[in-house]
C-alpha cells in the first residue's frame, strides 16, 4: 500500500525565496520513493491532497497528472 505524506521545504523561487512550501511524497509497496516538492504554501491545502491520494491509491503513471489537476483546481479558487 502507498504512504503518502506531507513534505516541508523553502521556496528558492526569486520573489518568494525564503517562504515555507509543502508538498507531497509516497512511499512505494516496492520501497521506492516519488515526490513533488513545491505543491502550496498553506499545509491545510496540502493535507487535503495527501488524503486524496492515500485514499484513491492512484497507479504511479497518473501521479504527476494528479498534483497538477489538484494544483490547477487550488488555483481556480484563488
Amino acid at each position: 500500500m502507498q504512504q503518502w505524506r506531507i513534505t516541508e521545504g523553502i521556496c528558492t523561487t526569486q520573489g518568494a525565496e525564503g517562504y515555507p512550501t509543502y508538498g507531497v511524497a509516497v512511499t512505494l509497496p516496492d520501497g521506492g520513493e516519488w515526490a513533488w516538492a513545491d505543491v502550496d504554501i498553506d499545509r491545510s491545502i496540502v493535507r487535503q491532497l495527501v488524503c486524496r491520494l492515500q485514499a484513491a491509491q492512484p497507479r504511479r503513471c497518473h501521479f504527476e497528472e494528479l498534483v497538477l489537476d489538484f494544483i490547477e483546481e487550488m488555483a481556480g479558487k484563488v
